[in-house]
């Protein structure tokens, strides 16, 4: 079972996505539902690189890929709150169709905003 889970630190508007497990739906390396876990994570590390190489985070990004295990924390400028969290969101989208379509590979639990992701339907 993959979990994935995005955060926010409202002292700071910092926001992280920690993804743990194994979807253990193929063999260790054809694993589709893996492979399309890992994506989403090596994206959002490099679109939150693209953001700290852009001046719009507060501090060098932990950027934090392996197997098994991702974790990513940005912390933005004020000016560029919302594009930050936009990038989250983009990907927690990304996981929320594969928890969706994988409900016994994958569990998300998204950063509480005003999306009803438990209503959402494709």
């Amino acid at each position: 079972m993959i979990t994935i889970r995005f955060t926010r630190r409202s002292e700071d508007g910092g926001v992280r996505m920690v993804m743990e497990g194994h979807a253990g739906a193929g063999a260790k390396g054809s694993d589709p539902v893996c492979a399309a876990a890992t994506m989403l994570a090596y994206t959002l590390g490099q679109s939150v690189r693209f953001l700290y190489e852009s001046g719009l985070l507060r501090c060098r990004p932990r950027i934090d890929l392996q197997e098994g295990r991702a974790v990513i924390c940005a912390v933005p400028r004020r000016e560029a709150l919302a594009e930050v969290l936009h990038t989250f969101w983009v990907v927690q989208s990304g996981a929320w169709v594969l928890s969706r379509n994988y409900p016994r590979n994958v569990t998300l639990y998204p950063l509480d905003s005003d999306t009803p992701w438990e209503r959402m339907r494709l």
